[in-house]
C-alpha cells in the first residue's frame, strides 16, 4: 500500500460525505461507503488524527454517537491540534447527553483552527 492511500481514501470520504448532504435520499449508503474508506485508513494509519477525526464525523452523522466519543477521544489522545476534532467531539458529547463535557470541547474547538483535510459533524442546535 502506498504512503499516500489514508490520504486518498480521506480525500474520498470526503467528497462522499458531502455529497451525502446534497443527495438526502442516498445519504445512508454514501456515508457508509465513506465509513469503510475512512476504516481502512485508521487500519492504515492508526496514529493520524486527522483520519480519526473525519471517521468520527462520519459515525457522528450516521447516529453512531458512542462510536464516534471512542475515535474522537483516541485523536485527542493522540494530541489534535484540529479545531474539527474537539467539535465534532462536542457534536457526539451532546448527543450521548453530556452536554457540560459538549460545552468544554466546543470551547476547546473555539481556539483553535480546523485542518483543511477534515469536516465537522452535521449539528443542528436547535435539535437540542
Amino acid at each position: 500500500m502506498s504512503a499516500s492511500a489514508p490520504d486518498e481514501r480521506l480525500a474520498q470520504a470526503k467528497a462522499l460525505a458531502m455529497t451525502a448532504f446534497r443527495e438526502p435520499q442516498r445519504a445512508d449508503a454514501l456515508l457508509a461507503e465513506a465509513e469503510a474508506l475512512l476504516r481502512a485508513a485508521a487500519r492504515a494509519a492508526p496514529a493520524d488524527p486527522g483520519v480519526l477525526t473525519c471517521l468520527g464525523a462520519v459515525l457522528c452523522d450516521r447516529g453512531h454517537y458512542r462510536q464516534a466519543l471512542t475515535v474522537l477521544r483516541r485523536a485527542v489522545r493522540l494530541q489534535s491540534d484540529d479545531r474539527t476534532t474537539y467539535f465534532n467531539l462536542g457534536v457526539a458529547l451532546l448527543n450521548v447527553g453530556q452536554e457540560a463535557e459538549a460545552m468544554a470541547a466546543f470551547q476547546q474547538a473555539a481556539g483553535l483552527r480546523a485542518a483543511p483535510a477534515s469536516w465537522t459533524a452535521y449539528f443542528d442546535p436547535h435539535a437540542h
